[in-house]
Parts: structure tokens; C-alpha cells; sequence
């Protein structure tokens, strides 16, 4: 058993800048689930800054076992429950893992965390 940690913090005004001057570029660097549930929230740019941090959460807990390319990590959010993840081109069955994230933001800052557990 092995367990990996990835950890990520972001300027909430550098997405609040996105939003207003590139709101495609959002559009495809996020899953449209997940823009969707961003760009519906009070603070659409507190969110996008959270889910863009809980993803490069991801991708650097994995960086000692396996390349992860962002676009393939999908934060499936929902309202009161804990985010959840999706990791498009990792199966089960390649290696046997679980992953918990955490994210957090103020109006000024989002961070998130990534907790992997390799199982064998």
C-alpha cells in the first residue's frame, strides 16, 4: 500500500479574468459538467479556481506512479456531498487505487487537496 498526496492553490482573480475575457478557453479546459456546475454557483470564479485546483491536485498525486494529462480528470461536484473523481484513461484494472479530494476557497484564493491510496 502506498499513499500519495497532491496539492494545488490558485489566484480566484485569475479566473474571475478568464471568465469575462475567455470564457471558451473555460470551456474547453473544463468537462462541461463541471463548467456548468461552476458557472451556475454565486461565485462562478471561486468554483472554477476550486475545481481547477482539486484537478492539478490529481494529476500531481499521481506524478510518481503514472503521467496523468488534466483534461482526462473530471471533479464531479453536487450539492452537499463531497467532490468526486473521474480519471478518463485509468481503469481499475490497471492498478487497484482510491482518491479523495478536498477543496477549499475565499474570494481571494481556492486550494484543494488530493489524498491517493495505491491498494496493491
Amino acid at each position: 500500500m502506498k499513499l500519495l498526496v497532491g496539492t494545488d492553490i490558485e489566484s480566484v482573480d485569475r479566473f474571475k479574468k478568464l471568465l469575462q475575457s475567455k470564457s471558451q478557453l473555460l470551456k474547453n479546459i473544463f468537462f462541461e459538467s463541471e463548467y456548468n456546475y461552476a458557472i451556475n454557483k454565486n461565485n462562478s470564479e471561486q468554483s472554477l479556481a476550486g475545481i481547477w485546483c482539486a484537478k492539478e491536485a490529481v494529476v500531481k498525486s499521481f506524478s510518481q506512479i503514472k503521467s496523468v494529462n488534466i483534461k482526462d480528470v473530471e471533479i464531479i461536484c453536487a450539492k452537499n456531498q463531497a467532490p468526486t473523481v473521474l480519471i478518463e484513461k485509468i481503469h481499475q484494472s490497471d492498478f487497484k487505487f482510491e482518491i479523495s479530494i478536498s477543496i477549499s476557497h475565499t474570494k481571494d484564493f481556492a486550494t484543494a487537496m488530493a489524498v491517493l491510496l495505491m491498494l496493491e
